[in-house]
């Protein structure tokens, strides 16, 4: 009871910043706060779906990760190069990027299979590095963060269900169609989704719930508290991106509010899936889905 409590005034903070005074500042040019209501309702849908999977994911413990001194400057120099590298790439290799995209030097593939396979051509370094760090870290809990029982494999699917039905209610079935196979080419799909589990779902399910989180929870002893802090950071590594590609500008400690209190919940529905099934698998497909093809959160925009 305490934890619904805390978690309802956590989500009654996060509402009224963006329906109160701050939203004009704090919301993404184009995105209403109704839009912040709809995000919040639609993972609310989400993690309701985990409660039907309750007695048939297994019952296991997070991985137990020692906290030592050595431990926390592995994480907290991975974090350094993590970050340092993501800024660097989106802030410095913007235009590089559009000018590969607009040169069709992958002519095998549609124009939006060019722009997902280039991006992965760019990230799949950054994602091997980092996936390593963390399979290393995990050692005897390998095999079970990597895990897929036939009930934790259909939790994505289910999942993928509910969130593209989220879709269709705010009329946005067009967005489904075209990106789920660009050009009606099923090849490019195939190629866009391997592409994009590994440098995105893979990979940050991986490095942020699978590593970070039980790293975190070694030292702070609280699930939520380090699941918290895990979505803090995992925000923050999408700054870059809110700049560049959404055109999102705001100032340091507008940033710090929009990752302490995220208008798109994102982290803490993944980190729900992770926390449920103690996998990274079934977390990583819903990953992918959602971000590439159906993502069910800011539908109401102005």
């Amino acid at each position: 009871m305490l934890l619904v409590t805390g978690f309802l005034i956590y989500v009654g903070v996060t509402l009224w910043l963006y329906h109160g005074p701050l939203h004009t500042i704090l919301l993404p040019s184009g995105m209403t706060d109704i839009g912040v209501l709809w995000n919040y309702a639609a993972f609310v849908i989400l993690v309701g779906v985990l409660f039907l999977f309750r007695n048939l994911t297994p019952n296991r413990e997070v991985p137990k990760l020692r906290a030592t001194w050595q431990n926390f400057g592995t994480l907290l120099g991975s974090m350094v190069l993590l970050f340092g590298v993501v800024y660097v790439v989106w802030f410095h290799m913007v235009s590089y990027i559009e000018s590969l995209m607009q040169s069709k030097i992958f002519p095998m593939l549609s124009l939006a299979a060019n722009a997902k396979f280039i991006n992965a051509l760019l990230g799949i370094v950054v994602a091997a590095i980092f996936v390593s760090i963390a399979v290393w870290k995990l050692k005897g809990w390998r095999r079970q963060s990597f895990s897929l029982s036939w009930a934790t494999g259909l939790l994505p699917l289910v999942l993928v269900l509910v969130s593209t039905l989220l879709v269709i209610v705010q009329d946005r079935l067009f967005s489904v169609k075209s990106l789920a196979v660009p050009n009606g080419n099923l090849v490019d799909a195939l190629v866009i989704f391997a592409s994009q589990f590994f440098i995105n779902g893979l990979f940050e399910e991986t490095y942020f719930r699978g590593y970070m989180f039980p790293q975190l929870l070694a030292w702070v002893r609280n699930p939520y508290l380090a699941a918290w802090i895990m979505i803090v950071f995992f925000d923050a590594f999408h700054i870059p991106q809110s700049i560049v590609a959404a055109h999102v500008v705001l100032s340091w400690w507008q940033w710090l509010l929009c990752c302490m209190f995220p208008y798109m919940p994102t982290g803490w529905l993944f980190w729900a899936i992770y926390y449920r099934t103690r996998s990274v698998l079934p977390g990583a497909l819903f990953h992918t889905y959602i971000t590439n093809w159906a993502d069910a959160f800011l539908f109401y925009m102005r």
